[in-house]
């Protein structure tokens, strides 16, 4: 497939109500400043409309497109769904879906294909299209898109720089709201991975800041960074502190957030250095394109305790040469697989495999 048609029907706009990112480049940029980066992102880049298009039409169309993002919808728009779905029916289409969220409600609908980032391998849904979650080019905005290549130290210095921090209501509340999975993981092991992602990044930080095998480069945060009602100071400080922290660090700690997916993977890509992906049984974007082992370090979440170590014995393994191709890999796969003006003509393929 090289060009998709959506047939999006214009009775089913709302315009004061923010839609789904494929249509920002059609239909605007709704986003706010109270979400400054999202904002930014997409005034600078969206998705590359040479490779698809919206219609009125149906006879134009190839599959139908929900305006609106499934969880959103499910709240504020709950008859919109079954107006879609009675269309593809009526069309004889499939019905795309943006189910991008931390929280992913079912889709119960066997015509439908659904956009997710999140999710867990052992329960994936087979009609998952998974992308990665948006991040902007940080390098492009910091360096000019010129990669800083690392050279290879004796000690791995690890960077992070965000939110791994609870009070303790906030912990208890969590605690509580999870028992029923935490639960269900005595019975089933991967449950284990379902945990919100602060509790695994906080025994992280505290598992390597005790080694003496790495060097830790952390800068922990006790309020999440991206929306102004959460943030702890000005937007622009708090991502120039986090862009300096990974760019003087040989690797970036990834770990999942409320979601099962971490935005700092593809902003570490961006930046050109290496991930530590916490393997909470994530489905990476497009990993039958790509072989994420050759710009990253992939470590089970079973295996945390050990992390450090993990780390160390992986970097001891490279040579000079090969760490330095691992920076300036992971800078390339993010251009050309997981920024947000690449992901069309990939999405497009796996559009192909489930139609």
């Amino acid at each position: 497939m090289e060009h998709l048609t959506l047939y999006v029907d214009p009775a089913w706009r709302r315009p004061q109500l923010q839609h789904s990112p494929l249509l920002y480049p059609f239909w605007g940029n709704p986003l706010t400043e109270s979400q400054p980066f999202w904002k930014q992102l997409f005034d600078r880049r969206g998705y590359d409309t040479t490779y698809y298009s919206i219609t009125d039409d149906p006879l134009k169309a190839d599959m139908v497109f929900m305006p609106y993002s499934h969880s959103f919808s499910l709240i504020v728009l709950p008859e919109l769904l079954p107006l879609c779905e009675a269309e593809a029916r009526r069309q004889g289409k499939k019905l795309l879906i943006d189910g991008l969220g931390d929280v992913e409600q079912p889709v119960i609908s066997p015509n439908a294909l659904v956009l997710r980032y999140g999710g867990y391998r052992f329960n994936r849904e087979l009609n998952r299209i998974q992308i990665p979650p948006y991040a902007d080019d940080l390098l492009e905005l910091y360096r000019d898109g010129e990669v800083d290549i690392r050279q290879k130290g004796e000690k791995a210095v690890i960077g992070f720089a965000g939110w791994a921090a609870l009070p303790m209501s906030l912990e208890m509340k969590t605690l509580v709201k999870e028992l029923p999975t935490r639960l269900r993981s005595l019975i089933n092991d991967n449950y284990r991975a379902c945990k919100k992602g602060i509790f695994f990044r906080r025994k992280a930080i505290k598992l390597l800041r005790a080694s003496s095998l790495v060097v830790s480069n952390f800068i922990v945060r006790s309020t999440f960074s991206a929306n102004t009602q959460t943030m702890s100071g000005a937007p622009e400080g708090l991502r120039r502190e986090f862009v300096e922290n990974l760019l003087s660090s040989d690797y970036g700690l990834c770990i999942r957030g409320d979601g099962n997916a971490s935005v700092r993977l593809f902003e570490t890509l961006a930046l050109g250095r290496i991930p530590i992906i916490l393997d909470t049984e994530c489905i990476l974007p497009f990993s039958d394109l790509v072989d994420y082992k050759t710009f990253a370090l992939i470590v089970d979440f079973r295996d945390l305790s050990d992390l450090a170590k993990t780390v160390a014995n992986f970097h001891a393994s490279l040579s000079s040469e090969e760490f330095e191709r691992m920076q300036q890999r992971a800078r390339d796969v993010y251009v050309r697989y997981f920024r947000v003006d690449a992901l069309m003509p990939h999405l497009l393929q796996e559009i192909e495999k489930l139609s």
